[in-house]
């Protein structure tokens, strides 16, 4: 890092020194961190446990490694030391410490993307940390086999048609975000942080080729790839009748996660274990029993699991693309709406049409 650079970003993080979390930024490496997570991370829904792993890397730092630690250093060895120092000091498990790591791998993509950031004088720099940074581990099955811990379970549980549908009836009017949340979900299969992120614009949402893209403008793609998708009639009937291009909102400003509204509603009918991740999963198993049944290539396109695939924007223009993996999702929409008294298919609002739902006086989560 040049000099000029240097003295830009010791002004952007001048107001984060007084964050007791991010309090000792004489670290190379620590300050990687606190620009991710000031300039990058602080107001998305992923905010929360990005919190609580940097405090837990800043930990190991203090402890393991030197006051003055680059980049480079937290190579596969100090990666594994870290592992190995959350398995014997604070009990983790192998997936919870991928996830930490993979914060740390979030933090140096973010620091080789050259940003403009705005100081505490309000005075924008063009910030740009790193050219180059190490591979960090982010897969827990990887994290067990270096560090002989058990190898992560897949979520088993799914529920029946019968218990979604009890808990899509056990939705309070009042609780039209998380209705709307669910409606979502079930029409892209997407996961809860891009539900969250969702917005209704010409550029995520293009209606006259009837195509979903559920990668937001600005943000890179990453290992959890967003894709495009055929945007069924019933989704954009549902966009229409709320006419908002946040579909999720929270007094009047975007709703930042959904997760403790869910896991309430579930427990709340004996659901413990219906989270809001649950619906991907329900989406994706119940494709396979419908017939015509979606090949594996078109769910793992789908489910953007086929990065090769979901690279190409134009194919996703084509009136067949992930055609069985759309009728499969009407299909799985339509059997699970004989279980539920509340319509999941959104009357059609005319094109020139200004319906706006109105539930009360303002959303409620």
């Amino acid at each position: 890092m040049d000099r000029p650079q240097a003295i830009s970003f010791q002004l952007v993080i001048a107001p984060v020194l007084k964050d007791p979390l991010l309090g000792l930024l004489s670290s190379i490496l620590k300050r990687k961190l606190s620009h991710y997570y000031e300039n990058d991370v602080k107001h998305k829904p992923s905010q929360a446990p990005a919190f609580r792993a940097i405090s837990i890397i800043r930990e190991f730092l203090v402890e393991r490694m030197s006051v003055k630690a680059s980049v480079s250093s937290f190579g596969p060895i100090r990666q594994r030391e870290f592992m190995e120092w959350s398995r014997d000091k604070h009990g983790h498990g192998a997936s919870y410490i991928a996830r930490n790591l993979s914060v740390v791998s979030s933090a140096f993509h973010y620091a080789k993307k050259l940003v403009a950031i705005e100081d505490a004088f309000g005075t924008r720099h063009e910030i740009q940390l790193l050219t180059s940074a190490p591979d960090v581990v982010t897969q827990g099955k990887a994290v067990a086999k270096l560090v002989s811990l058990p190898v992560p379970e897949p979520r088993h549980y799914l529920p029946t048609m019968e218990e979604f549908g009890g808990f899509i009836d056990s939705i309070d009017k009042r609780q039209e975000n998380l209705f709307r949340f669910v409606m979502l979900s079930l029409n892209t299969w997407a996961r809860p942080d891009t539900i969250i992120d969702f917005r209704d614009t010409p550029q995520q949402v293009n209606r006259r080729f009837k195509v979903i893209d559920l990668n937001p403008i600005g943000r890179e793609q990453t290992d959890k790839h967003r894709p495009n998708i055929p945007a069924r009639d019933n989704l954009l009937n549902w966009l229409d009748e709320w006419n908002r291009e946040i579909p999720l909102l929270w007094n009047k400003v975007a709703a930042l996660m959904m997760k403790q509204t869910f896991k309430r509603q579930a427990q709340s009918i004996g659901l413990e274990e219906f989270t809001q991740g649950t619906i991907r999963h329900f989406m994706a198993t119940y494709a396979r029993r419908q017939h015509p049944r979606p090949d594996q290539e078109q769910l793992d396109v789908w489910l953007g699991h086929d990065k090769k695939r979901t690279a190409n924007p134009y194919e996703s223009f084509d009136p067949e693309y992930l055609l069985e993996a759309k009728l499969a999702t009407e299909s799985i929409i339509a059997q699970l709406q004989k279980h539920t008294k509340r319509p999941l298919f959104a009357r059609k609002v005319r094109a020139n049409g200004h319906l706006t739902l109105i539930v009360g006086k303002e959303d409620v989560a």
